[in-house]
């Protein structure tokens, strides 16, 4: 009986000693996992615009080729996938760099729009071409130009300023579409006024809105992609398309502006339009000066120059007339008498003495000297002899001109 116990006591031992030999050999396995290995890695040397990509949610964006050591999720299938349906250029990939692993995996490098994501990401078996988790992603896509716009007329920026929404300048690619490609100048404001024609539109892939590529045919420099949005008409036309009408003062023979006129021939087959006064309007005359002895010729050809000489004006002030009080949105006239009366009297002298406030007739003084001279004189608070203040209402005045004659408007409070 003790010998069977042995016996069976044994028997077990060495059972629990093949588990645990067993086991060991299966960790030793286990732990022994091996990893892809890079045989090759390499930027790409294509054009740029052909390795626009996208995700397609099918593959993960690692820190390195996935199957590497050490590689970490950047961003999960779940975000790939979210990226894929943006409408946003911002998601829009590049990819740059290519990878293949000892197992016969590609790896692309890609990096957002917005430098948001970066890392590797599978692309199949092929560097032939894009595939796996990323595919070739056309950014635009070419459209009409916009049944509100011409390719033969001309155009101005509406707002043309440092915003960087599609609107107040010009980008050498649509925004977003191209990688590191942005604005022609991050302030358009000096280019308002440059006549624009559209040559081109193209349509943003993920935004889906219409751009158009405009020649700036004042400033070459400034031709770029505007939002179609972005563009109002013009009736103004560059000097090479009209006639340009030089207006020279007579005394100084020194040229105080310029405007270009539609070349309108004189018939179907004339290479001439006739010249006369009729072309030029008292608005077009530069500000401080009238009509001299006009135009002296009488007929031009396209592109060129006429001369339309004009006189200056003379000095003129500004000139104070009368006072008005502010009352519930409506206006009355104020009569001042006693000591209110005596210092409108002597603020008026003292504004009608001040230089300032002096110029050639027709030229303008800017709100804020009018504003200047008029406190200054004494106008801006006046009380009265009942204990009212009355105090300038600033927000009534504008720019004015030298020459034109002014009411001042004046809210009143009781002291």
């Amino acid at each position: 009986m003790k010998s069977s116990l042995k016996k069976s006591l044994f028997a077990g031992l060495a059972a629990l000693s093949f588990v645990a030999v067993a086991g060991a050999a299966n960790a030793q396995t286990a732990s022994a996992k091996t990893y892809a290995k890079v045989t090759s890695n390499k930027a790409l040397t294509s054009d740029a615009t052909t390795r626009n990509v996208t995700f397609n949610g099918t593959n993960a964006l690692y820190t390195k080729a996935g199957t590497l050591k050490g590689a970490k999720v950047v961003a999960t299938t779940t975000t790939t996938k979210k990226l894929a349906a943006s409408n946003q250029g911002q998601d829009n990939l590049r990819a740059y760099r290519v990878a293949t692993t000892n197992r016969g995996s590609v790896y692309y490098k890609v990096v957002s729009f917005d430098k948001q994501y970066r890392g590797w990401v599978y692309g199949g078996k092929s560097t032939s071409a894009f595939a796996g988790g990323v595919a070739s992603y056309a950014t635009t896509k070419d459209a009409n130009v916009p049944s509100n716009l011409s390719t033969t007329g001309y155009y101005k920026l509406a707002n043309a300023g440092t915003a960087n929404d599609g609107t107040a300048t010009t980008y050498k690619a649509p925004a977003w579409t191209q990688y590191k490609v942005g604005r022609t100048v991050t302030d358009g404001t000096p280019y308002a006024n440059d006549l624009l024609q559209v040559t081109k539109a193209a349509t943003r892939s993920r935004e889906g809105d219409t751009w158009v590529y405009v020649n700036d045919v004042t400033n070459a420099n400034f031709s770029g992609w505007v939002l179609a949005s972005a563009l109002k008409s013009t009736s103004d036309i560059p000097a090479a398309d009209g006639v340009t009408i030089n207006f020279v003062d007579a005394n100084t023979a020194q040229s105080v502006g310029k405007k270009v006129t539609k070349f309108v021939p004189n018939s179907d087959t004339s290479t001439v339009m006739d010249i006369n006064d009729s072309l030029v309007s008292s608005s077009d005359i530069p500000a401080g000066y009238s009509k001299g002895n006009g135009f002296v010729v009488t007929s031009a050809t396209k592109g060129s120059t006429v001369v339309f000489y004009v006189t200056k004006n003379g000095q003129g002030s500004v000139k104070v007339q009368a006072s008005q009080v502010l009352e519930n949105g409506t206006t009355k006239q104020i009569n001042f008498s006693g000591s209110a009366l005596t210092k409108w009297n002597a603020a008026q002298a003292k504004f009608n003495a001040d230089t300032s406030v002096t110029g050639t007739e027709g030229q303008t003084l800017s709100k804020s000297a009018l504003v200047t001279a008029l406190n200054n004189a004494g106008f801006g608070t006046i009380k009265d002899d009942n204990g009212n203040t009355y105090t300038l209402n600033t927000n009534t005045l504008g720019d004015v001109k030298f020459g034109d004659t002014i009411n001042l408007t004046y809210t009143v409070s009781q002291n």
